[in-house]
C-alpha cells in the first residue's frame, strides 16, 4: 500500500520563493528534452518559464508583520474592489519570468498592498506572428477558469492595455513550480507525489467539467500557492469549448510530455492530460522522465514503442497508476471514459485520500512558502521600466483596433 500523505506529515517544510532564471539539474535535465517542442500556428501563444536558480534551506515561517498571508497574496481571489486597468496603479518588483512576447513581473497593488504576477506582452510582436486569436483566447479560458473559483486552478485578476502592451493580473504563487521543488528536494516520495498528484487531478477534472483541454501540463505549468497547494497554470495552448468525443488534430504542447497520439497527428481527445499527468507522476517519484533519448526522433520512438522502467521501491499502486496513465493506447488509458477524473480517483494510489476533504483544502500540505520580504522588491520605483521598452515603431490606430475587448476585470 502507498504511504499515507497527511497523517504522516505533521506539520509542513518553509522554504523561500524562487527568484529569477532557470535551475540546473533537473531544470536543465527538462530544459534539454523540451527545446524541441513544436505547436501549429492555431495554438501559438506566449509562454513563459518561472523557474529559480538556488534555493536555500528550509528556513523559519515568516509573520508578515500585521498584513496576514492571504491580505498579502489575494490567496482567496481579487479583492472586493475591481482591479484596475492601469499599470500605474501598482508597483513593479522582480522578474519572475521571461517569454519571447514579453516578461511576468512581481507586482503590488498599491491600495490594497496585494501581491499578485503581472504577464506583459508586446503587442508589436503579437501583431507579427499573428497571435492575437490565441491571446483572446487565453484571456477567454483564465475568464472562464476564474469564474470557476477552483481552489487548484491559478486565478485571473484582470486585464489591461497600454499602448504597446498587454497586460494579465494574475494570482501570485510563491512557491515555485514543481521544478524548482524537485531540484531543491530530489524524488520525492510516495506519500508527497500523491499529494500533489491528487491536486492536479482535480484541477484536471474542472477544467474537462468546463470542456477545456490543458494540452501543457508539465512541472513548470504546476506551481505552489502560499498556503503550499499545487495549481495548475499558463492555458496558452488550451482548447475550450472541448467536450468529452470531441478530437483534435492539432500538433501542440511539450515533447517529452507529448501523448503518442499527438506524435502520431493522430485525432486525440483530452486523454492527453492524463498521459501528461503519468509523465509528472514519474518524474516526481523517479526523478528523471519515463521515456529519454539524444534527440527528438529518438524521443519520439521511446514514447511510441518503450516501456517506462519501475523499480522494485515503488508501491505496486504507484508503478500500476503510472502505466495506466502511460497507456499508449488512449481508448485504454486511465481517465479516457466519460467518468474522466472519478476514474483516476478511483485507483487504489489514491485508496487513503478523501476527495471532499481535500478539494475543501483541509489536509495538512508537504511545505509552504516563506512570503517574507516579499513587498521590498515591489516598492523600488526604478523597476517599473524594466523591460516595457516602446516598440521601434509606433503601433498604427488601425491595429490598435484589434485589441477592442481585451479589457476585464473579475469581480
Amino acid at each position: 500500500m502507498p504511504d499515507h500523505p497527511v497523517p504522516l506529515m505533521d506539520s509542513p517544510e518553509v522554504i523561500e520563493p524562487p527568484d529569477v532564471g532557470m535551475s540546473h539539474t533537473v531544470g536543465q535535465m527538462i530544459l534539454e528534452q523540451e527545446e524541441g517542442g513544436f505547436e501549429s500556428e492555431e495554438d501559438t501563444v506566449a509562454n513563459f518559464t518561472v523557474t529559480s536558480f538556488s534555493v536555500p534551506s528550509a528556513c523559519e515561517e515568516a509573520s508578515n508583520g500585521s498584513e496576514s498571508v492571504t491580505e498579502l497574496l489575494g490567496a482567496e481571489g481579487p479583492s472586493d474592489s475591481a482591479m484596475p486597468r492601469s499599470l500605474e496603479n501598482f508597483n513593479l518588483g522582480k522578474v519572475l519570468g521571461e517569454g519571447t512576447f514579453g516578461k511576468v513581473f512581481l507586482a503590488e497593488y498599491k491600495d490594497t498592498k496585494q501581491l499578485c504576477a503581472i504577464k506583459t506582452l508586446k503587442k508589436e510582436r503579437i501583431i507579427a506572428k499573428n497571435d492575437i486569436k490565441s491571446v483572446f483566447k487565453e484571456k477567454r479560458i483564465l475568464q472562464k477558469v476564474t469564474s470557476a473559483e477552483h481552489p487548484f486552478l491559478v486565478s485571473l485578476y484582470a486585464t489591461f492595455q497600454s499602448e504597446n502592451h498587454l497586460f494579465f493580473v494574475m494570482e501570485y504563487l510563491p512557491g515555485g513550480d514543481l521544478c524548482h521543488l524537485l531540484e531543491h528536494q530530489g524524488a520525492f516520495e510516495e506519500s508527497k507525489a500523491m499529494f500533489y498528484t491528487a491536486c492536479i487531478v482535480l484541477g484536471l477534472e474542472e477544467l474537462h467539467r468546463n470542456n477545456i483541454v490543458h494540452r501543457d501540463l508539465k512541472l513548470e505549468n504546476l506551481m505552489v500557492d502560499v498556503h503550499g497547494y499545487l495549481k495548475i497554470v499558463d492555458f496558452g495552448l488550451s482548447k475550450d469549448g472541448f467536450r468529452y468525443g470531441d478530437r483534435s488534430k492539432t500538433r501542440c504542447g511539450t515533447n517529452c510530455y507529448m501523448a503518442p497520439e499527438i506524435i502520431d497527428e493522430m485525432a486525440y481527445s483530452r486523454a492527453v492530460d492524463w498521459w501528461a499527468l503519468g509523465v509528472v507522476l514519474y518524474v516526481m517519484i523517479m526523478f528523471q522522465f519515463p521515456f529519454d533519448a539524444e534527440d527528438d526522433m529518438e524521443l519520439f520512438e521511446s514514447i511510441r514503442n518503450d516501456k517506462p522502467a519501475l523499480t522494485e521501491e515503488l508501491s505496486e499502486e504507484a508503478q500500476c497508476l503510472i502505466l495506466r496513465l502511460l497507456e499508449k493506447n488512449p481508448c485504454h488509458r486511465l481517465g479516457y471514459s466519460e467518468a474522466g477524473a472519478e476514474e483516476v480517483k478511483a485507483h487504489e494510489f489514491f485508496e487513503d485520500i478523501d476527495w471532499e476533504e481535500f478539494l475543501e483544502r483541509e489536509l495538512m500540505p508537504p511545505f509552504k512558502p516563506d512570503v517574507s520580504g516579499l513587498t521590498e522588491s515591489t516598492r523600488q520605483s526604478e523597476c517599473q521600466a524594466w523591460g516595457l521598452m516602446p516598440p521601434a515603431e509606433a503601433i498604427s490606430p488601425e491595429a490598435q483596433e484589434l485589441f477592442e475587448g481585451f479589457d476585464y476585470s473579475a469581480e
